[in-house]
């Protein structure tokens, strides 16, 4: 299983921990940005400590700052059940079509039971604003796996070529020939500035064996550069090349 970048937990103080520095004074969240009226849902698998078990459920997702709050119960949907790798019960959850738009403001969701416990879960951002900087990826680490869904601050930069030659000495012409061998056509990402803990979880749906940017198959293609800190900041960036593979489209 790929770790979750939307997970549940039973507390909020889990829920929006993240590994922190010390020396830290400037602080960037926000880089897992859903859209709105998405009707390409976003899908996530719940890696809960001790696992966790749902039904007669209902759904608000909160502002974090100001607490405003809407029941997107409609909204939110259990398509199955799954094990984590250790065995405990996990379920998986899709949102689509969420009407509200929480603006800059950090959100998260409150999924509560009628009989059972009340899971939250980590911070995200739910906004049309900026979202042509955003990109959708479906990802999974195995065939049978269900794609997981989700978005980031990162867009497509520019389009790029690496092109691998091979060169000989031709004795009857007496020229030295070069000739491409292997063309790569890649695209060029950028991710905008975001926690160093949400560029992690980037990373790796990047590297995910099955991946999917806005519904074109594509393959991580060089390491991803991690930025270092230049100073008491929680954020950085980092570029990426990704090499798509347009007649492959996912079918939702």
């Amino acid at each position: 299983m790929i770790t979750p970048c939307i997970n549940l937990f039973r507390t909020k103080d889990e829920a929006f921990y993240f590994k922190n520095s010390q020396i830290n004074t400037q602080y960037l969240f926000g880089g897992i940005h859903l859209l709105p009226n998405n009707p390409i849902a976003y899908t996530q698998v719940t890696n809960a400590p001790d696992g966790a078990i749902i039904e007669d459920w209902t759904v608000r997702i909160f502002s974090i700052d100001d607490k405003t709050s809407y029941d997107i119960t409609a909204f939110f949907t259990i398509i199955g059940m799954t094990n984590s790798d250790n065995g405990d019960p996990q379920f998986i959850w899709q949102l689509a079509n969420v009407p509200y738009d929480m603006g800059f403001k950090l959100a998260y969701l409150e999924v509560s039971q009628v009989l059972g416990e009340t899971f939250y879960s980590s911070p995200f951002m739910m906004t049309n604003i900026y979202a042509d900087k955003t990109t959708q990826f479906h990802y999974k680490a195995k065939r049978t796996d269900e794609y997981q869904s989700i978005g980031f601050k990162t867009w497509f930069s520019q389009q790029d070529e690496k092109i691998d030659l091979t060169t000989y000495y031709e004795t009857s012409t007496q020229h030295t020939v070069t000739q491409a061998v292997k063309v790569n056509k890649l695209e060029l990402y950028e991710t905008e500035p975001m926690a160093f803990h949400e560029l992690s979880l980037l990373s790796l749906v990047l590297r995910s064996p099955y991946l999917y940017a806005n519904l074109i198959r594509a393959s991580l293609f060089e390491a991803i550069s991690f930025p270092k800190k230049k100073s008491n900041e929680n954020f950085g960036a980092f570029d990426y090349q990704l090499s798509p593979k347009e007649s492959d489209t996912l079918i939702l």
